[in-house]
């Protein structure tokens, strides 16, 4: 079975989504060649998203997720599911979503109430993710990101950047119930370490689109990738 992904710009190899595949099912993935940080790149980017739908539904994608968490908070909770629900509409409306959206969705799965978001963003985008969040009905107990605004920036930042972060973001926000992490880089072993070391459920986009993803194909995930993938699937669609 296979599901697709819309990435705004490059996929650097290795990516933590191969470790969470279970067998017998490929991701495709398709770029729509995003240059950060200059002006109209991301509207060029929601014009091509179209074309790019249909590339992945030809290669017989069952599921989309469109990564590039900017664009989603822009647009807001509302349009963003409205807009890419009419991607695949003359397709079958072959079910499609943002990450944003599918990390709303899990944290909301996994009891969320108040989950801290920690970011590779700005304030700009911070606001946004924030607002997007609060209408998908997760509200933030807060948010903090490391500023990058191009690829130079976000490709500078560190694993450890992230976790330095993370743990003083909590300091000053002792009541987040989870953590929600935001880059580009792979933050699957970083997941792993803060629900170890912090006892707070812990995802990233990655861990949210392969979960929402499977969840779409019918398809079990492997219970040794957190605590999102070893969640009742079966309370997700009883609750939806």
């Amino acid at each position: 079975m296979k599901f697709g992904c819309i990435a705004p710009s490059v996929v650097q190899l290795p990516w933590d989504l191969h470790a969470l595949l279970p067998k017998d099912v490929r991701a495709l993935t398709v770029t729509l060649n995003v240059r950060n940080g200059l002006p109209g790149e991301q509207e060029r980017a929601i014009d091509n998203m179209h074309r790019a739908a249909d590339v992945l539904i030809d290669e017989g994608a069952k599921a989309i997720v469109v990564m590039g968490i900017p664009v989603a908070a822009r647009r807001g909770f509302a349009a963003d599911r409205a807009a890419l629900r009419a991607l695949t509409a003359d397709r079958g409306a072959v079910p499609i979503i943002s990450s944003l959206a599918a990390t709303a969705l899990a944290l909301k799965h996994l009891g969320a109430k108040r989950p801290l978001f920690v970011t590779q963003y700005n304030e700009e985008v911070n606001a946004a993710i924030v607002a997007y969040c609060r209408d998908a009905g997760v509200p933030a107990a807060g948010i903090a990101g490391l500023g990058a605004t191009n690829a130079a920036q976000v490709n500078a930042l560190s694993v450890s950047d992230y976790e330095a972060l993370a743990r003083r973001a909590l300091e000053k926000h002792p009541d987040a119930d989870a953590i929600f992490l935001s880059a580009r880089g792979n933050l699957l072993s970083l997941t792993s370490k803060l629900e170890a070391t912090l006892g707070l459920p812990t995802i990233e986009q990655v861990q949210a689109s392969v979960w929402w993803s499977l969840l779409e194909l019918g398809v079990a995930a492997s219970s040794n990738a957190g605590r999102l993938f070893a969640a009742d699937h079966a309370a997700y669609y009883r609750s939806a």
